[in-house]
């Protein structure tokens, strides 16, 4: 059996109540994308286990007492994402293999100069990609669309992003893309 969960770093009791909905002796693939603005990414040759709350903390991101970290991988990049404790701990001890996501890693692009906007929860997910080669990758902690033009406007000093294929996901994709269309040129709604 495959399933798969999209939860927020806290989101215990609905993990817990999936693991509880499983029967507890039946093998079975899990993968659960984590939504958390505690999300940081590092190349795979510099990923340390040891140092991963160090990679948290230097990102202003630092782990708290509850939380521990998980990891993703796509490619060449790992993703480190600071989750609750019982979070971990509603799959332990179960035949279940149990992997995590992160939307940061979703907007990787491969073929094309591309920027991906992502909201999902409280969260915002940008990603700059420049034919497989990763630009910029962060997490806010916002999906106001004043803001994330704001943050746009910024990075599109840095990258030159009318040069960008960007397109823009999530609940209010719509009113980020107004935003944000005047500045670019090249922005949709994906």
């Amino acid at each position: 059996m495959s399933t798969q969960l999209l939860l927020s770093g806290h989101d215990f009791l609905m993990a817990e109540n999936h693991a509880l909905a499983l029967d507890p002796n039946t093998p079975a693939n899990i993968t659960i994308c984590i939504d958390s603005a505690k999300t940081v990414l590092v190349p795979q040759e510099l990923y340390e286990p040891a140092l991963a709350e160090g990679y948290m903390a230097v990102n202003d991101k630092a782990v708290d007492d509850d939380e521990c970290i998980v990891t993703a991988r796509k490619g060449e990049i790992m993703a480190l994402i600071a989750v609750g404790r019982r979070l971990t701990q509603a799959f332990d001890n179960r035949p279940w293999k149990v992997t995590y996501t992160s939307p940061l890693l979703d907007g990787i692009v491969s073929y094309t100069k591309a920027v991906r906007i992502k909201t999902i929860g409280q969260n915002t997910y940008v990603t700059i990609s420049d034919n497989g080669s990763l630009q910029y990758a962060e997490v806010f902690a916002t999906t106001d669309p004043t803001n994330i033009a704001f943050v746009m406007n910024k990075l599109g000093e840095v990258f030159k992003l009318n040069r960008y294929e960007i397109r823009v996901s999530g609940e209010n994709a719509g009113e980020i893309v107004e935003n944000l269309k005047d500045a670019f040129n090249n922005c949709k709604e994906a």
